[in-house]
């Protein structure tokens, strides 16, 4: 094994370790692609290769893995495959155009998201105040910035982190946090930010609305706001962050704490938020408010795998929000109880249908889905099936890890060169213009909920 090679493979070991420890799940991290994600992180678009070292081409026997070590208890977007044909006029008429044979790099991948200009049709998703995702922030913001893709704040970050000012020397501010990203954008992209109901409490939204540094970018339209509505890892469920004592302390008035941190005899104590209540009425009533209130601020509905999840796009698109995201039930960076990530909600797969049914019905706000996608075969899958992009969070913390900001931008890069290259190999050189036909099943159930071909059909 090249040096390269095992520098990567304890690099994946080390990760996944640390990972563990953060979410006390090392079972349930076991069968995360690590190794894919790590190798982008670390070579940028030659991590979308399987080359064991750079200029090895032609020196190892190479083909596509086929096989499952495991069989996990969801069908996944993975039970999906690409669908070529071998006629592609649409190539001939970018031949015609360029006046020359197309390649893949001839792909248009930028597109709207929510009402942003965006370089890919890939979103940084809205990570909140753990301590992982805040401890990455700001590599992350100024990744995201770079490669010209919207990135959201999550909740709590103003209220547990400090607003402007450093709640605790570790951890950056919220202000850090989003002027990390916006300092940095260049004609693409755009910030939308959460407020829960404990952000609320200090009017999170309205400081931001009447922020004089944050006023420009307000103006040009560079900036939203996210109902939080849900989240894949626990629909239904609030946040739940372990914090350091001393900073539990000065949050105290406004979380609900297992043990009050005043007396608390540990390091740590567990913080809880509340889920928020909604009713039909009450979404409408919010989004209608922020319409009022924010009139130059996109309005993004982020939600979980929820069986009522059509009427909340329904309500979305009626009222007039720029976007819905659904989050399947695999997703979501904070931490979450072991049987609510088992046994709430539906698959991301499963909120991609929904996405399909509301598009079929005449749905034209930006739809987004998340929860463990995190290569070019899940953007493009995704695209075809109705999303107007993917929504990915732990994969960046990933390659932030590996490699900071430059982490960051290399894996980005990687998953934009993936697109390209499928999209290209289905004779299409806009990401836009994949559709169903693009799409077949390697599963019945799935062929036939999608409406699309079953590839061991006999037909």
């Amino acid at each position: 094994m090249s040096s390269i090679a095992i520098k990567a493979a304890e690099l994946v070991v080390k990760i996944k370790a640390r990972l563990a420890a953060f979410r006390g799940l090392r079972e349930f991290m076991d069968d995360y692609p690590f190794d894919e994600i790590s190798m982008k992180a670390l070579r940028g678009r030659e991590g979308a290769y399987p080359f064991g070292e750079v200029g090895t081409y032609g020196a190892a026997v190479l083909g596509a893995s086929v096989s499952r070590r495991s069989y996990p208890r969801f069908l996944s977007l993975d039970d999906l495959v690409l669908y070529p044909p071998a006629f592609t006029p649409r190539r001939l008429e970018k031949m015609a155009e360029l006046l020359r044979e197309p390649v893949f790099t001839d792909v248009n991948l930028e597109t709207e998201l929510g009402g942003f200009k965006s370089a890919a049709p890939f979103v940084v998703a809205s990570m909140g105040s753990t301590d992982i995702a805040s401890r990455y922030s700001i590599q992350i913001a100024k990744a995201a910035a770079a490669e010209g893709v919207p990135m959201g704040i999550g909740e709590n970050v103003a209220t547990v982190r400090g607003y402007g000012a450093r709640r605790s020397k570790l951890h950056p501010s919220f202000k850090e946090r989003v002027m990390a990203y916006l300092g940095n954008l260049d004609g693409r992209g755009g910030v939308f930010i959460q407020q829960n109901v404990e952000d609320s409490y200090d009017e999170h939204w309205n400081k931001v609305y009447s922020d004089k540094d944050l006023e420009p970018f307000i103006e040009e339209g560079r900036v939203g706001f996210e109902v939080k509505v849900g989240q894949g890892a626990k629909p239904g469920l609030g946040g739940v962050i372990r914090m350091r004592k001393e900073d539990a302390i000065k949050v105290r008035d406004k979380y609900h704490f297992l043990e009050d941190p005043l007396t608390a005899k540990g390091k740590y104590v567990e913080r809880y938020s509340v889920p928020g209540t909604f009713t039909p009425d009450i979404l409408r009533g919010t989004i209608r408010m922020m319409r009022n209130n924010y009139p130059r601020a996109k309005i993004w509905i982020k939600t979980g795998p929820y069986r009522d999840v059509a009427e909340i796009i329904r309500i979305a698109s009626e009222e007039g929000a720029d976007a819905v995201v659904i989050d399947g039930k695999e997703g979501g960076t904070g931490m979450a109880p072991s049987t609510a990530m088992k046994e709430l909600g539906y698959p991301t797969v499963v909120g991609l249908k929904k996405i399909m049914d509301a598009r079929l019905g005449g749905a034209g706000l930006g739809l987004l889905v998340a929860g463990r996608l995190f290569n070019g075969a899940h953007v493009v899958k995704s695209i075809a099936l109705g999303a107007s992009g993917i929504y990915v969070g732990r994969p960046l913390i990933l390659a932030a890890m590996i490699r900071g900001e430059k982490g960051v931008r290399n894996y980005i890069e990687a998953v934009k060169v993936e697109t390209q290259m499928l999209v290209s190999a289905l004779g299409k050189y806009d990401v836009r213009e994949v559709s169903r036909e693009d799409v077949a099943s390697l599963n019945q159930d799935l062929a036939r909920m999608f409406g699309i071909p079953y590839v061991y059909s006999r037909e």
